[in-house]
């Protein structure tokens, strides 16, 4: 009979009832103690579920697992027996337990036993009928055990509530399985489920899940119930933006986005990313750009220091392109019917996020950035706008800066020349040079403090360090008096004090005027002819590093072809020598005259050696470092504006780290500064630019004239792009309207 059970076969069973009847039949059978009931529950055989229940079957009969003949027809998804036996008494408070036996009864039972084995094993002990209806997805059957006042919060022994299996077994890539989903969320949630109930595993709860599906109305209807959106799992930290995000489902997004609060849109999870790293990590662009709308940090970073401009660079297709569209979306045309006039409104929330200091994103967009291709998203009118803005606000600093430099290295020098030229120490310069020498230790201090990975790799502040060191151990010294002649104290090689001193001078003035060339070159006038010059520099540099063995090769041979000229006397002279002949300063008449000095040693293998110094190192080598210079300066005319927005956003950058940190912000600092830093610390998030007929108004002022006609014409296209849309979008409906129509009157 068991056998004829499980393969469906009712005419065998209902024969061997009218034939052979006994109530031995209707028992517990097998080690697991199935009853018929309960398989006739798992085939969907009403017939015979009709049958044993007319001969006194026990429809509530548990196995040794616990479960009964309703746990078996919701697991299938039977809705015909599932009413079938609801109406008849069953239970839906059943769980599954397994009565008198080890729970781990696969070894103990299962190997010899035939009856049940095709039975459906429980996952985990303490489910009830409605579990394994949500579990596999029955959205029927949910409906009729929750109609029969199944418990909705009823838990597992691990605390899972029926909730939390909804969807468990569903693919986001199969919508009608999605919409059975949605039907168990729907009646659960209006059944009272308790909502927030996490997993006692990942921490997760049933909204996360839905988000994970891509589901926006099991979302919607989650958070109508009280799910609270802000909820981080205990496995990873993350809150249901950052799945929704992570798999790229947009109206979810949005449907959380809509109730997330600005200032929550960046929660971290426990490596540090936010949902905008979630989504720019997958390359969904439009999640990307929907977060960004919605208050997003481009200057987040993750544990590992990576930003989220950095994530859009590595895995955005087109991401200049892709940034540009964010960015033309922030300038608009408010157009005025009233009046002829218009103006442009300019939004700098996607450069300037709140809690994120204004040049944040710019600074982070630099060092994502591989190359000048995707620096070119600096010349757009918003960012170019927004850093001159910026330079209008902190130049006063900057200037502050360029003040003390030129007062140190005017006091260092005037004291350095008025010491040797006349013996005397001039004590009101030496203060004021002490004064400056402990301002630039200061201010480097601070900075080096602020971000040492940072300032630590800038030459300047080395160069920085340098000098003032050097300034103030000059400022210090005392070994100079104005009784004695500077003269003798020169003549005087035993005195040590001297000679240090004269050397030390003769450095710091040099670095002194060169730290107050690379200030004077951050001014964004003076900054193309800055790139010019250290690009120039590197090349040179690099150049002379290649050739570095001709070099020192000819010098050599010099000082033993030439040993008898007193240039070439020593390996240095003859290195020093050689560099200056490469300039053509030759001198041949002194190198090769067979005079009385010997100066000619060798005369044949001097002339073949110096003149091939002469095609190889003065034609060949600086005429190979002239044409590479004026290359460069002609790569540089296309690329200087960008690389001088780039030295010009770098400079910004730093000074607003500067002025911003703990140290200028802290109580001992006089009210004035601390206002003056209020007041310069930051501009305007939104700004408007007034235009009327072919000029634009004073009102506007503080942008140049050329930064405005840019904004403007952007604007422009922006709301013709926008006009574009709208109508495309009313032709369409138009389009499908009249098709509509002239279907119907078809079919009619």
């Amino acid at each position: 009979m068991i056998t004829a059970i499980e393969n469906e076969d009712v005419k065998t069973v209902a024969r061997i009832f009218a034939e052979k009847f006994d109530k031995k039949f209707l028992q517990p059978a097998g080690a697991l103690r199935v009853t018929a009931v309960h398989l006739a529950a798992w085939q969907g055989a009403i017939e015979l579920l009709n049958l044993f229940h007319k001969n006194g079957a026990d429809i509530n009969a548990t196995d040794k697992i616990g479960r009964c003949a309703l746990f078996h027809a919701a697991h299938r998804g039977n809705i015909e027996v599932v009413n079938w036996l609801l109406e008849r008494g069953a239970f839906t408070e059943s769980k599954v337990g397994v009565d008198s036996c080890s729970k781990d009864f696969s070894n103990s039972f299962l190997g010899p036993c035939v009856i049940g084995r095709n039975l459906p094993i429980p996952e985990c002990w303490g489910r009830t009928s409605l579990h394994q209806a949500v579990k596999n997805n029955h959205s029927e059957v949910v409906e009729i055990l929750v109609n029969a006042n199944a418990n909705v919060n009823a838990e597992d022994e691990r605390g899972i509530t029926p909730l939390l299996l909804a969807g468990s077994t569903v693919t986001q890539e199969d919508p009608n399985e999605i919409s059975k989903f949605v039907n168990i969320i729907e009646i659960l949630v209006s059944a009272n489920a308790s909502i927030n109930v996490a997993h006692p595993d990942t921490g997760t709860t049933a909204l996360h899940h839905a988000t994970i599906l891509g589901s926006s109305s099991a979302t919607k209807r989650l958070l109508d119930g009280g799910a609270c959106s802000l909820y981080q799992c205990k496995s990873t930290g993350s809150t249901a933006l950052h799945f929704a995000a992570t798999v790229g489902s947009l109206d979810t997004l949005l449907v959380l986005l809509a109730i997330t609060p600005p200032g929550r849109i960046d929660m971290r999870d426990k490596i540090d990313r936010t949902p905008l790293h979630r989504a720019s990590y997958q390359g969904h662009c439009n999640c990307v750009r929907a977060l960004i709308d919605h208050g997003g940090n481009l200057a987040a970073k993750t544990e590992a220091g990576v930003t989220v401009i950095h994530a859009i660079f590595t895995h955005i297709p087109k991401p200049v392109l892709f940034l540009q569209n964010i960015l033309n979306s922030r300038v608009q045309r408010n157009n005025n019917p009233t009046d002829k006039s218009s103006h442009v409104i300019v939004n700098f929330n996607v450069l300037a996020p709140p809690g994120e200091l204004q040049m944040g994103v710019v600074t982070s967009l630099i060092a994502a950035a591989s190359g000048v291709e995707q620096l070119t998203i600096l010349q757009h009118p918003l960012v170019e706008t927004f850093l001159w803005l910026k330079w209008s606000k902190l130049r006063v600093f900057f200037f502050c800066l360029v003040f003390i430099h030129a007062l140190l290295v005017l006091s260092l020098s005037g004291y350095s020349i008025i010491l040797l030229q006349y013996g005397v120490d001039y004590i009101l310069l030496r203060r004021i040079l002490t004064c400056c020498s402990c301002l630039l230790y200061f201010h480097n201090m601070a900075q080096v403090l602020m971000d040492p990975r940072y300032y630590f790799k800038q030459f300047e502040i080395w160069l920085s360090f340098a000098c003032a060191t050097m300034s103030l151990a000059i400022s210090l010294n005392t070994g100079y008096t104005g009784d004695i002649n500077i003269q003798e104290k020169l003549l005087n090689t035993s005195q040590h004090t001297s000679q240090w001193m004269l050397h030390t001078m003769s450095v710091a003035i040099l670095l002194g005027w060169i730290q107050m060339m690379l200030l004077v070159g951050r001014l964004p006038m003076c900054g193309y002819y800055a790139l010019m010059f250290s690009t120039v520099l590197k090349n040179i540099l690099k150049v002379l590093l290649a050739f570095v063995c001709l070099i020192v090769g000819f010098a050599l041979s010099f000082a033993v072809l030439f040993h008898g000229n007193d240039q070439f006397r020593n390996s240095w002279r003859a290195v020093v020598k050689t560099v200056v002949m490469m300039m053509g300063e030759y001198e041949y008449g002194a190198l090769l005259s067979d005079g009385k000095n010997g100066s000619s040693f060798l005369p044949a293998t001097s002339r073949v050696v110096f003149l091939a110094f002469v095609m190889l190192a003065s034609i060949v080598l600086m005429n190979l470092m002239i044409g590479l210079a004026v290359n460069d300066i002609q790569g540089l005319e296309k690329e200087g504006h960008i690389r001088q927005l780039l030295k010009q956003a770098e400079f910004v950058g730093h000074l607003e780290r500067l002025t911003s940190h703990r140290i200028f912000r802290s109580n001992w600092l006089h009210p004035w500064l601390s206002s003056l830093l209020d007041s310069r610390s930051g501009v305007p998030i939104k700004i408007t630019i007034g235009y009327r007929g072919h000029y634009f108004r004073h009102s506007s002022a503080g942008v140049p004239a050329e930064l405005k006609e840019a904004l403007f014409q952007l604007a422009s296209r922006n709301s013709r792009d926008n006009e574009s849309s709208v109508m495309s979008g009313k032709y369409e409906n138009n389009s499908y309207t009249q098709l509509t129509t002239l279907l119907e009157e078809l079919c009619s």
